[in-house]
């Protein structure tokens, strides 16, 4: 190579260095594909959610973050109740176990007023706050400008945003347990085919929780008779409300309760029964075994939440069993009869009407006939007003004192009572040589009868007169 070539080159050189020398240095770096770390943010309305910040897919940090539009996602549209400011409740201090009036609760809840959405300038965290209970359910996107030192970018639909819409309230759990009358220790678990728990939700300014307790046929049991009643040691819903007084009728128990915009009720986080703290937020009944067909306590629990003002009536259905009430539902009929003095053995027969013990017992003849002495109980009624099903003559048949008392063939024996099922008549007669003329006597027999609601009887008063 000769020199006149090396000088070219040098030249060459020398004028590209000094091209390059005068372009501009290029500083920092924004990509386009800046992303959240989810497509979509699910978000119930009246909740408080937060993203993570924006992933920077190598852009330079700092960056600055704006909010541009929330949009309708279907439509494009840009949605302004997003960024209109929303008074709605918030707690200033823990609700607990000793928190038991309206004025202890008034201090620790307090207000504050934002707007539904923000995104943190720094980092581009999305904040969603209870205000979004005003904006309507719906899928939305976000369009958001990012900006650092290499300038700025405008991202559209960045992040959609799935507002789902809120409940008025929420079951969380729910069980049974069946329980003897006189023994806690016997306890059996009830099955999800035994009952049902809803709720009925009517929205309007009458704010109250309602409990309901329904047999199989919709029938309520009644709280104000003492059909359903609170657990000794376990929390019920009026531990959770204690702020207005509790109302027993005989449908429900009903609790009046303070609604506080954007905080889920019981805002009551602990509540103290018997020297206990419960933080479940369940609510313990019993169903009195005495009412049911069952015979058998049914012990409920609930755990459920509330969102919306208005009234909620919680519905706690026994699918398998009947209301049925522990006392008798007695006709009674009564009949003169008179014996012969000196009779002996001899009976005085006493014909009944049939179809009165049917309609009074709500059977029918054949089931009668098949359950007598079964399902279809005979008593003597005795002189302290309970019922002996002992038979100690003909059964069904009975020996009675002078007082009416069920006693044995022998030397407390006065009259005895059988009746014949065949004929429908009572057979009455005499322990021989132990009365006198002119002795009164009365004898009171009945068939008793449960139809599963009722204990039906049937009460046959006989007033004897020796003659």
């Amino acid at each position: 190579m000769n020199w006149k070539n090396i000088g070219a080159i040098s030249l060459m050189a020398l004028l590209l260095s000094f091209v390059y020398s005068c372009k501009p240095e290029v500083i920092g770096f924004l990509n386009d594909n800046m992303r959240y770390g989810m497509a979509e943010l699910q978000a119930v309305q009246g909740s408080a959610v937060t993203t993570n910040p924006l992933i920077a897919n190598g852009s330079t940090t700092p960056m600055t973050v704006k909010l541009v539009a929330v949009r309708n996602k279907a439509t494009g549209a840009v949605v302004n109740d997003f960024l209109a400011e929303q008074e709605y409740s918030v707690y200033l201090g823990q609700v607990g176990a000793n928190i038991m009036t309206l004025d202890q609760l008034t201090p620790l809840i307090g207000t504050a007023k934002s707007p539904a959405i923000s995104v943190n300038e720094t980092g581009g965290k999305v904040v969603l706050t209870p205000a979004t209970e005003n904006v309507p359910a719906g899928l939305y996107t976000l369009d958001l400008e990012v900006s650092n030192v290499s300038g700025s970018k405008l991202y559209n639909e960045i992040l959609n945003i799935n507002l789902i819409e809120l409940k008025p309230d929420s079951i969380f759990s729910k069980s049974a347990t069946s329980s003897a009358l006189a023994s806690e220790s016997d306890v059996r678990n009830l099955t999800n085919d035994d009952y049902t728990v809803t709720i009925d939700y009517i929205p309007g300014n009458e704010n109250k929780i309602i409990f309901m307790w329904l047999d199989k046929n919709g029938k309520a049991f009644n709280p104000k008779e003492g059909e359903v009643l609170k657990r000794a040691n376990l929390p019920s819903f009026a531990d959770w409300s204690p702020f207005y007084p509790e109302q027993l009728t005989d449908s429900s128990i009903i609790y009046p309760y303070p609604y506080f915009k954007g905080l889920p009720y019981p805002v009551k986080t602990v509540a103290r029964v018997a020297n206990t703290d419960y933080t479940n937020l369940t609510s313990n009944y019993r169903v009195n075994g005495e009412y049911t067909s069952l015979g058998r306590h049914i012990n409920t629990a609930t755990t459920a939440r509330f969102y919306k003002p208005g009234t909620h009536i919680i519905k706690f259905k026994l699918k398998n069993l009947n209301h049925r009430y522990p006392f008798f539902r007695t006709t009674t009929i009564t009949k003169n009869v008179t014996l012969p003095f000196g009779a002996g053995y001899a009976a005085t027969a006493v014909p009944v009407n049939k179809n009165e013990i049917f309609e009074a017992l709500k059977i029918s003849e054949a089931d009668f006939q098949n359950e007598l002495l079964d399902k279809v109980g005979f008593y003597a009624i005795q002189a302290d007003g309970s019922r002996n099903s002992s038979n100690t003559a003909n059964a069904p048949g009975m020996w009675v004192d002078e007082l009416g008392n069920t006693v044995a063939w022998g030397a407390r024996a006065k009259l005895f009572s059988e009746f014949d099922r065949n004929s429908y008549t009572f057979n009455i007669g005499q322990f021989p040589d132990k009365n006198v003329v002119g002795e009164r006597m009365t004898i009171k027999q009945s068939f008793v009868y449960d139809d599963g609601q009722y204990y039906n009887e049937v009460l046959y008063v006989f007033n004897i007169v020796i003659q």
